[in-house]
Formats: structure tokens, C-alpha cells, sequence
């Protein structure tokens, strides 16, 4: 799906900064302190979630201090859309879970069904251990199938971007968490 320019350039003016780069360098910290409180000594396998959490490995690795090893899983709901819907595995870990602690990484718990089967599958495949980590975590109306065990940062149900999360494939770059505006097909039907 191909997004213009002018559609990009209206998003991120009328988006509202939730996190600033100092912020989400905060929160970084915060996230890899907690984590190495709790699984330092465990030998985890930490399990990144492709495409989203990309950006939470890149900036949380080098503040993990203790020994680990690092794999990924790519399994999705959204695939480019801004609605989720049944969940595709594209790609599962080449290392072994067995007997294991994993962490799994993921850039926001939304309603929890991808995280759910996620940490459901390394169970089965003999995980001892799994932790969930997500730098957010949408407060919604439902109940979710799990709670992280590691939050970043937690806000209501608004469409995110920045910090690995995308709009329709693009602004996973943005350095800083932004939510969308409400009227956002609105506004976009003005350009």
C-alpha cells in the first residue's frame, strides 16, 4: 500500500507527542532497568517482534548488562492496515526455547491476541520462562488475554506511531512516541 507524502505530512502535523526523544530515552532506561532487575541471572533468550519492537531491541540491547542471546518472531496482525485481523506467522525462532527464559519484546500490547499466541507458542516449545515486555500498553474497555510484564509507557486507545510503530508500513522511524488525531480521516480528506 503506497501512502503520499502530503497524506505523511498531515499525519505527523496534526499528531500529538506523547513521548519527546528525551522522554523515550527515559522510558528506554526505565524498561531495561526493570528487565535486569528481574531476568539478569536467568540467561534469557530475548525474542523480538518483527517489525514493531525493531527499534525497542535496537535501543534496549545496549542497556542490558547481563548475558543473552537474541532471536525474532514474526507473526502479525495488521500486515500495513490500521485494524488488526487474523494473525499470520511469517517467521518463528531458529533458536531452541526449551528449558529457557525468553523475553518477548514488542513494540505496544494492544489487545493482546498477538502476544498472547506468541508467549502461548514458546511455552510450548518448552520455554520455563516467559516474560512480556512492550514499550506500550493501551488501557482499553475489554479484557486482554495477558498483562505485560514490562511496561514502558501506557496510554488510552489512540492510533500510535514512532518508536518502531508504523502508519500504514511508514513513521516507524520518528524518534518519539505520537498519537494520531481523532478527525485524522477527516483532515486527510482536505488534502
Amino acid at each position: 500500500m503506497s501512502v503520499s507524502i502530503e497524506e505523511l505530512d498531515c499525519v505527523l502535523k496534526n499528531s500529538t507527542c506523547l513521548l519527546n526523544e528525551d522522554d523515550a530515552e527515559e522510558m528506554f532506561n526505565r524498561l531495561a532497568k526493570n528487565i535486569s532487575k528481574e531476568c539478569r541471572y536467568l540467561n534469557p533468550v530475548i525474542l523480538c517482534v518483527m517489525t514493531g519492537a525493531i527499534v525497542a531491541i535496537g535501543r534496549l540491547l545496549p542497556k542490558l548488562n547481563f548475558p543473552l542471546e537474541v532471536d525474532y518472531i514474526h507473526a502479525t496482525r495488521y500486515q500495513g492496515a490500521l485494524v488488526g485481523a487474523e494473525l499470520v506467522w511469517k517467521q518463528l525462532p531458529s533458536t531452541s526455547l526449551k528449558g529457557r527464559a525468553v523475553i518477548i519484546i514488542d513494540d505496544v500490547l494492544d489487545e493482546g491476541v498477538t502476544m498472547g499466541k506468541i508467549k502461548v507458542y514458546c511455552l510450548e516449545q518448552g520455554a520455563k520462562q516467559c516474560f512480556t515486555a512492550v514499550l506500550v500498553d493501551k488501557k482499553l474497555q475489554k479484557n486482554k488475554p495477558l498483562e505485560a510484564d514490562f511496561v514502558g509507557y501506557q496510554t488510552g486507545d489512540k492510533y500510535l506511531f514512532g518508536l518502531g510503530m508504523d502508519y500504514k508500513g511508514y513513521l516507524r522511524n520518528t524518534n518519539g512516541l505520537y498519537a494520531c488525531p481523532d478527525n485524522l480521516e477527516e483532515l486527510l480528506c482536505q488534502h
